[in-house]
């Protein structure tokens, strides 16, 4: 770890289920406020912003962009000068800089932080540059891995993305074992979490989650909480570890898709090895003609022959980069997003299909494992891809019928009804 402790914010993590009312429970909190208590409450989705508009009680203001040529992060820094609570998405909240910070220093915040945010993210750098800019002392990395940017004199060029991100304080190295330059991270500024009152984060299986081990890295203190409810009245309660969940309700409703001696094609097949559906192997494979038909047409096999349902019950998956080279026969405009969370639009879905084995990024992984920090891959495999089914209808409690081809994935899943994980 970076540090012992950063901050004396009490930061929640509300780990419950999908489906089990963290929202609810944030909007019914948020109505029950006492009127000195000041909100921002951030969600993935424009969609869940305008639940939160209107559900409300509060007179909450999100920021918007204006025709004087304010944008909505200047706007987000008058909204919290001004005191007012603030609704708004992930991708504003991700552009927080030194100035959102100092406002924060100076406000009475509370953060409620609809699922978690992509807290890291790599920096497209060749090496050879970084290995450049390193024996120029145009950057020097220290002991932690903090980049700074040393060329006083650079006005504008090549590299001005890294010199704001290195003088933002925000930027990291990943060096190898003979300190040779690996690659380079921009990091959510962790300050931003030591000036809210508190802070509420909703999700589900954030052991699994990279913002774990962010907050692990940067040596921030968290509390878990779940989610109960009763007679429509939602509270926290003590932490129910997901390990000690009943799903015997899940398994009954989830009908995984298995192969018959009698096919005469086996559609699982085309995921029969562990690393089958990976980013790496869907590269290999949506090189070959052959290989994409066979993938489009086992997806096409399922929904339409073996569940018989028309197209709009059907939601679909895989990679951004190989949607559309694998696209299933009319399911061009039912595809959803491989990492969706936090969205009811969906839920009137019955069939799911999910082409994609889902693995951190190795690199990053070692850039947590170098800081004593480790990844649960698997735990973040599977929180990944419950996440995606329960944009379905099973969060309404109705079944659902699923193709996961990928024996890792589907193997996983089993283990996670079987209460295995």
């Amino acid at each position: 770890m970076l540090c012992k402790s950063l901050t004396e914010t009490k930061i929640n993590i509300i780990d419950s289920i999908m489906g089990s009312g963290k929202t609810s429970w944030a909007i019914q909190y948020m109505n029950e406020a006492l009127v000195y208590q000041k909100f921002i409450y951030i969600t993935p989705f424009k969609t869940e912003v305008e639940r939160v508009l209107s559900s409300v009680n509060l007179n909450f203001k999100q920021p918007e962009a204006n025709n004087a040529g304010e944008t909505k992060l200047e706007d987000i820094k008058r909204l919290i000068a001004d005191g007012e609570n603030i609704v708004s998405t992930h991708s504003l909240f991700k552009r927080v800089d030194s100035e959102v910070i100092d406002l924060l220093e100076m406000e009475n915040y509370i953060l409620i932080l609809d699922e978690v945010m992509d807290v890291i993210e790599q920096v497209k750098i060749s090496k050879d540059d970084l290995k450049m800019l390193i024996q120029n002392k145009v950057i020097e990395v220290d002991k932690k891995g903090i980049v700074s940017w040393e060329q006083v004199n650079y006005q504008q060029g090549y590299f001005e993305k890294i010199r704001n991100l290195a003088n933002s304080g925000n930027l990291m190295m990943y060096q190898d074992q003979a300190n040779e330059p690996i690659a380079i991270y921009w990091t959510f500024p962790v300050e931003t979490f030591k000036f809210f009152e508190e802070v509420f984060i909703l999700t589900y299986m954030f052991n699994g989650q990279i913002q774990r081990a962010y907050f692990d890295l940067f040596g921030l203190n968290y509390n878990y909480k779940s989610v109960i409810s009763k007679n429509e009245e939602f509270k926290l309660s003590s932490y129910i570890p997901f390990r000690e969940e009943n799903r015997s309700h899940l398994k009954n409703l989830i009908n995984i898709y298995y192969s018959s001696p009698r096919d005469k094609i086996d559609i699982n097949k085309i995921g029969k090895k562990h690393s089958s559906l990976s980013v790496s192997d869907l590269m290999k494979k949506t090189r070959n003609t052959e290989t994409k038909k066979l993938m489009r047409n086992s997806a096409y096999n399922f929904y339409r022959h073996k569940c018989n349902v028309p197209t709009e019950e059907v939601m679909w998956t895989t990679f951004q980069e190989f949607k559309d080279k694998v696209t299933p026969s009319g399911l061009k405009d039912h595809f959803v997003s491989v990492n969706a969370r936090a969205t009811n639009e969906y839920q009137h879905k019955s069939t799911c299909i999910y082409l994609a084995n889902r693995y951190t990024n190795p690199v990053i992984k070692n850039f947590f494992s170098k800081h004593d920090v480790e990844v649960e891959v698997d735990l973040f495999a599977l929180s990944e891809l419950l996440q995606w089914l329960f944009r379905s209808r099973i969060r309404t409690d109705q079944p659902i019928n699923v193709y996961i081809p990928s024996i890792r994935m589907r193997t996983l899943l089993e283990q996670y009804l079987d209460n295995e994980i």
